[in-house]
């Protein structure tokens, strides 16, 4: 009786472990057909939403730290360039005393044999001077190591973020698209199934307001500056997605190309060699062709005419003339870190 009594047992628990395992299956058959999968949805914690829109948050939280890190950068940037405006301004308060001092001190002692032990003297002082505020021209600020290496790092940061807030915009335009474009079936089943969350993870007004941030806190329109040598850089976008650094002059009008620069940017209807004359007034031959977006800064350029540089001329690097710009009315800080842009304008066409 006792094993009967235990086989029964066994049997029951048995019955009662397959039903268990049965029933999540009934009720899946029993959910109705969900088109949401074969129209490229796909789960996204509790949402349905397009493959899209996760590249989406994953650039916004991008563009968000981008933010973050120049906010950080352009503080200590500012901090440094205040430091030696003062530094200089002290420095050269202390060099016209020395000069007064000087000339005083040469007045009695002209003729005599102190002339050169004066003249010893005046020149120690005005090193120490230099040696203890360590200041310097603010027009030379950009090409001093510590300055250049910040200006750098601030050059990518902004550029990362134009590309980032071009790509936002463009995804989310797209994405817009993809729920204006569904089929009438799936609209119906997502209307008649409310408690299925479905997308979008984003509405128009939060992407604005994320590109309105990162605008306001970076300031596109302070472009850094920093000096190779003597020559100005600056990083300007190639149809807003190939950062490049090109060289500032201000009295050209016209933008020149490395062939590297060119290809990366994917121009390819480029015009025959012709002769023309760089800013520094070397000749050369060049090919002219078309970008169709170039970005410095807050200014976004359309159609902007460009001549390509031969490969041989790879070294000289690109070139950007400021007078290229119609209503941008670019001038230099007085910091000389940076290139100011009249920022009311948000699309230009450059000079042709």
């Amino acid at each position: 009786m006792d094993r009967l009594i235990a086989v029964r047992y066994r049997f029951t628990s048995l019955l009662c472990f397959l039903l268990l395992g049965l029933a999540p299956c009934w009720a899946k058959a029993a959910e109705p057909t969900s088109p949401l999968v074969p129209h490229g949805f796909e789960k996204f914690g509790s949402r349905w939403v397009f493959p899209d829109e996760i590249d989406l948050k994953r650039d916004l939280d991008s563009l968000d730290e981008v933010v973050r890190r120049t906010v950080t950068l352009k503080r200590q940037i500012e901090l440094a360039a205040a430091e030696n405006r003062e530094h200089w301004q002290m420095q050269q308060s202390t060099n016209k005393l020395i000069d007064e001092i000087a000339a005083a001190m040469r007045r009695n002692a002209v003729g005599t044999d102190e002339e050169k032990k004066v003249q010893k003297q005046i020149d120690q002082l005005k090193k120490a001077s230099r040696e203890l505020r360590d200041g310097v021209a603010p027009d030379r600020l950009g090409g001093q190591p510590h300055m250049r290496a910040m200006l750098e790092s601030l050059t990518l940061m902004h550029q990362k973020a134009a590309v980032l807030i071009a790509r936002v915009t463009s995804q989310h335009e797209e994405i817009q698209q993809q729920y204006q474009q569904l089929p009438q079936e799936v609209s119906s089943w997502i209307a008649q199934h409310e408690e299925t969350k479905v997308g979008p993870l984003f509405s128009p007004e939060q992407v604005d307001q994320a590109n309105r941030k990162a605008l306001a806190a970076i300031c596109l329109n302070q472009v850094p500056l920093f000096l190779h040598g003597k020559q100005k850089r600056i990083g300007v976008v190639l149809n807003d997605q190939f950062p490049s650094i090109v060289t500032v002059e201000a009295n050209a009008d016209r933008l020149f190309l490395t062939s590297n620069m060119a290809f990366s940017a994917g121009l390819k209807k480029l015009g025959p060699l012709e002769s023309v004359n760089l800013p520094d007034g070397h000749s050369t031959k060049v090919r002219f062709g078309e970008l169709p977006l170039l970005r410095l800064g807050s200014a976004t350029l359309q159609n902007v005419p460009v001549a390509v540089l031969q490969p041989s001329d790879e070294h000289l690097g690109g070139i950007l003339g400021l007078k290229m710009l119609q209503a941008w009315n670019p001038h230099f800080a007085e910091s000389g870190i940076s290139l100011s842009l009249d920022s009311d304008n948000q699309v230009s066409t450059a000079s042709k």
